[in-house]
């Protein structure tokens, strides 16, 4: 577990990897708001962990092990308070857990193709997964049953990512050839189809106002949208060598962190529009990255098995 320093604007950060954290390659990870970090794997396990604060960065002790995630788990997404997380397998099902009870809440099995990646409602009534048939499909939690409340049909492409906006009002999506929609999470109607893409779109993340949207694309970029503007583009940042599988928006604001299959995770500053420090701790790809809810550290999985802390050090 070596430490890198890096000068930014935002300061350094230090690093503490969690080697073996599970059996085979990590591909998601979350931070929840009541700081608990939960890590899926090829390893069909799902891993709830306690950060523990011993020094600058804190380390990764296990809590619980959730399984029965066939063939592997492919994404997750918690509720706002941190109780509820959905987990996508490669087998197609859903499942939801309660991280404080530990318990499975719900099983969705729609079909094996109906669900990929999937995002949680801020509020956990609702659960959406894109589709590889270019739906996206909405599940209540507290319903019976495996079949949709709403499905959403805003592409004829695979569907790889999704996000619902921290207000509950929007929902967004992005395909295999790069489109990114933005819906209307009431009326399910198509708000704004954002540009700029090419390439598959494989992870987005509002902004804590929910007015801003990055999208990460396998065309190296991640692009910044103003969703509330019909324009949409802000501007786009350039730096990872290969292809960008995760990105998320700092709590706190002005920051970004971004995964890559060039191995390496990056923050930016997004009023600087610019890379202000790199970890290349990872030995493969980074499948996965989340902030904790301050905004002060980051987590990352990746294919090499293990979770990564990275804390700013200050000063």
């Amino acid at each position: 577990p070596g430490a890198a320093y890096q000068a930014g604007m935002s300061g350094a950060y230090q690093t503490q990897r969690k080697e073996n954290a599970h059996e085979d390659s990590a591909w998601a990870v979350l931070w929840t708001s009541d700081d608990k970090i939960v890590s899926g794997s090829i390893d069909e396990t799902v891993k709830v962990w306690a950060p523990k604060a011993e020094s600058a960065v804190p380390k990764l002790e296990e809590v619980s092990t959730f399984t029965g995630h066939f063939l592997g788990v492919v994404s997750m997404s918690a509720t706002a308070d941190g109780r509820l997380c959905a987990c996508s397998s490669l087998d197609g099902r859903l499942r939801i857990w309660n991280l404080d009870e530990k318990s499975l809440v719900k099983l969705i099995d729609p079909g094996p193709v109906e669900a990929w990646t999937v995002a949680m409602h801020p509020q956990g009534q609702l659960v959406a997964a894109g589709s590889q048939t270019g739906n996206v499909n909405v599940f209540g939690v507290g319903t019976q049953g495996d079949k949709p409340e709403a499905v959403l049909s805003p592409h004829n492409k695979f569907i790889m990512s999704v996000a619902y906006s921290p207000d509950g009002r929007l929902l967004a999506s992005g395909a295999m050839d790069g489109a990114v929609h933005v819906m209307d999470c009431v009326s399910g109607n198509l708000l704004r189809k954002l540009e700029g893409h090419s390439k598959a779109v494989r992870s987005l993340a509002f902004s804590p106002d929910s007015k801003t949207l990055l999208t990460a694309c396998e065309d190296m970029t991640v692009i910044m949208h103003d969703v509330s503007q019909a324009s949409g583009t802000v501007a786009t940042l350039t730096g990872h060598d290969s292809w960008v599988l995760s990105v998320a928006h700092s709590p706190a604001g002005g920051e970004c962190v971004t995964g890559s299959s060039d191995k390496r995770v990056r923050v930016w500053d997004l009023g600087q529009r610019q890379c202000v420090y790199t970890s290349k701790d990872h030995t493969d790809q980074v499948w996965s990255v989340d902030y904790n809810s301050s905004g002060s550290k980051f987590v990352s999985a990746s294919d090499d098995g293990s979770v990564m802390i990275g804390a700013q050090v200050t000063g």
